[in-house]
């Protein structure tokens, strides 16, 4: 018999419990629906990050592309001026020995006529 008062007063105890479970998911609905704006939020921002970057690498393409053809003339032009300094020297030196045979015969004739 006191085992039956034991069981029926801790029966009579559990009847007053409110359970709690209706707040405790309208907490976790509310942390789900901040966690999904927040989601929502920095995924719009890492496609505007990730837009700004493509558009950053195809302008960065294209200034390397610029500056590769710029040094391609300039290269092209640094060996066209080479060639065209060796030409002058090479006009120089023949200039030279073309002015050194003229003085030569003039000095020659100077002294033939008179």
């Amino acid at each position: 018999d006191a085992d039956r008062q034991d069981l029926v007063s801790f029966l009579a105890q559990g009847s007053a419990y409110a359970p709690q479970s209706g707040a405790i998911t309208g907490i976790l609905k509310q942390l789900g629906d901040e966690m999904s704006k927040d989601l929502s939020d920095l995924t719009v921002t890492e496609e505007s990050s990730l837009k700004t970057f493509e558009e950053l690498i195809g302008a960065k393409k294209k200034e390397v592309a610029a500056l590769s053809q710029t040094i391609e003339t300039k290269t092209a032009q640094i060996g066209e001026l080479g060639v065209s300094v060796v030409q002058m020297k090479e006009d120089l030196s023949d200039t030279q020995a073309a002015l050194e045979e003229d003085n030569k015969f003039l000095a020659e004739l100077e002294k033939s006529c008179s």
